[in-house]
Order: C-alpha cells, then sequence, then structure tokens
C-alpha cells in the first residue's frame, strides 16, 4: 500500500486494507459522516488530516480526500466492505464519532450518520453506545491531563 505507512496502518486496524479502493471508502465514509450536518468543520477536518498523517497518507491520498465533495454522497456508495460488527469496521464507527465531535458539538445529523453506517456494517447499538461514550472518555482525559500538567 503505497498511499500508507504499512506499519502505522497495522498498529491501529490490525491489517492493512485489502486495497487502495477499500482505504479510500473508509476516508470518504468519514468524511460524508462528518458532513452530515451540512458542513464539514475545519476543525473536523483538520482531525481527519492528523488521522491521515499519523498512518502516513500519501500528499496525493490526502488532497483526493480534502476534495473530495460529500454533498448528496450516500454512506452506501463509499462505505467499504468490512467483516460485519468486525473490529475494522468499529473502528470506523469509533474514528467517525471521534471526528464528528471534534468541533466540540456531536450533531444530531452526525449522531443519525453513525448509527447508519453502524447498521450497514453490522455494529451492534449497544457497541456504538460504548465506543461514543469510549470517546467521550478519551475527551475527559486530555482535558484532564492539559489542566494538571
Amino acid at each position: 500500500m503505497s498511499n500508507f505507512n504499512e506499519n502505522a496502518v497495522k498498529a491501529r486496524y490490525g491489517k492493512t486494507p485489502s486495497s487502495e479502493e477499500q482505504a479510500l471508502g473508509y476516508l470518504k465514509a468519514l468524511k460524508v459522516i462528518i458532513g452530515a450536518d451540512g458542513v464539514v468543520d475545519p476543525a473536523e477536518l483538520n482531525a481527519l488530516r492528523k488521522g491521515m498523517k499519523r498512518l502516513g497518507a500519501s500528499a496525493d491520498l490526502t488532497q483526493a480526500i480534502e476534495d473530495f465533495d460529500v454533498q448528496g454522497v450516500s454512506l452506501e456508495s463509499v462505505l467499504p466492505n468490512l467483516t460485519p460488527g468486525g473490529k475494522r469496521a468499529r473502528l470506523l464507527i469509533r474514528d467517525a464519532i471521534e471526528l464528528a465531535s471534534a468541533d466540540g458539538t456531536y450533531a444530531q445529523e452526525e449522531k443519525d450518520a453513525v448509527k447508519r453506517a453502524a447498521s450497514l456494517l453490522g455494529v451492534e447499538d449497544d457497541t456504538v453506545r460504548s465506543l461514543q461514550s469510549l470517546v467521550e472518555l478519551e475527551h475527559a482525559v486530555k482535558r484532564l491531563r492539559k489542566a494538571l500538567l
């Protein structure tokens, strides 16, 4: 996978995507979800950029995602084929929640898009709620660390 640092991707997701198309679909799905409220907030886009940078995404791939217009795009058309309810499906939902709340607001439309993605990916509602709690806890830990250190 020339568009990513394979070691970083394996460390985060357990294995590399089966194709460049699958990786692109994953990132496009994230952008569709963060744009579900009608706008891709700059803070959300910046969080997506940071995530791609941590994975060693190429400049071309990063630019392709930044240029991707989410208006009128359905989740069904971009979601990658992942094992229903599997680790990468759950990670996509977790990543989506993290990115959608990067602007300080997890809008109802974004929550609905996450729920729709979860349904399409075979991720149970209880798991989605747990992932949302995990993201909230991670944010609380960051705030506490900043306050104390």
